[in-house]
């Protein structure tokens, strides 16, 4: 391999840990920023995407306690009865908290008269628009998957340890490539130092096949050429 493409590749390799450890790092700080928001009573929303922990059974079977739940922002004007939306209560009992159920009635005024599905009557306040977090899309399994293990503080811990792992890899590479590259090195001056000592001895040889009268074929031919002039 060339030292141009031995170069090429050891760039490439470089890119691929930095784009994985920053990968890792958002997907952490995404994961803890959800948590964090959701222990706080509040919507995690990034991009108009919201991810909310249900904290209660009122959606069963459809949405389970525990669950984590993907919100969409939407157009409140196409809100129809069935959608089931996620909004922050006005109910004196859960007020301000999110709040995740069924619309069961649009009113003329614009308000949504909701219900939860396990839940034997509708909610006693209405939702105004200007409440409304979004439209329920789905379940987020992976953020309730890494939930069902790692508490908040145990999850922030284990971001810290990966991202501590994945740097302390990175180091670890690059000594050994620094130590093969110095083994490289070193067998190239051992190399050298070898050839140079036989250069060394060949002419301590040739040294002395002078010094005892030896003289070079070429030398001898000019000599007899000479000698044939004269």
């Amino acid at each position: 391999m060339t030292k141009g493409k031995s170069k090429a590749k050891s760039v490439a390799k470089k890119a691929v840990i930095g784009v994985l450890t920053a990968v890792l790092a958002a997907l952490t700080a995404l994961v803890v920023y959800i948590m964090v928001c959701n222990s706080q009573g509040k919507a995690a929303s990034l991009f108009g995407t919201s991810v909310l922990k249900v904290v209660s059974g009122s959606m069963e079977p459809s949405i389970h306690e525990g669950d984590y739940i993907i919100v969409r922002k939407t157009d409140i004007s196409k809100l129809r009865e069935d959608d089931i939306i996620c909004f922050y209560s006005n109910d004196s009992a859960i007020y301000g908290l999110p709040n995740t159920h069924r619309i069961v009635k649009v009113l003329d005024n614009g308000n949504f008269v909701t219900k939860g599905d396990a839940n034997q009557s509708e909610d006693s306040v209405t939702v105004s628009a200007d409440r409304i977090i979004g439209k329920y899309t789905g379940k987020a399994a992976f953020i309730k998957w890494i939930n069902s293990f790692a508490s908040l503080k145990k999850l922030i811990l284990l971001g810290i340890i990966v991202t501590v792992t994945v740097a302390a890899v990175y180091e670890v590479r690059t000594i050994t490539k620094t130590l093969a590259e110095n083994k490289v090195e070193k067998e190239q001056k051992k190399e050298e130092e070898k050839q140079r000592l036989i250069r060394q001895a060949i002419d301590r040889e040739k040294q002395k096949l002078y010094e005892e009268g030896y003289k070079p074929e070429k030398q001898e031919t000019e000599e007899n050429k000479e000698s044939e002039a004269k």
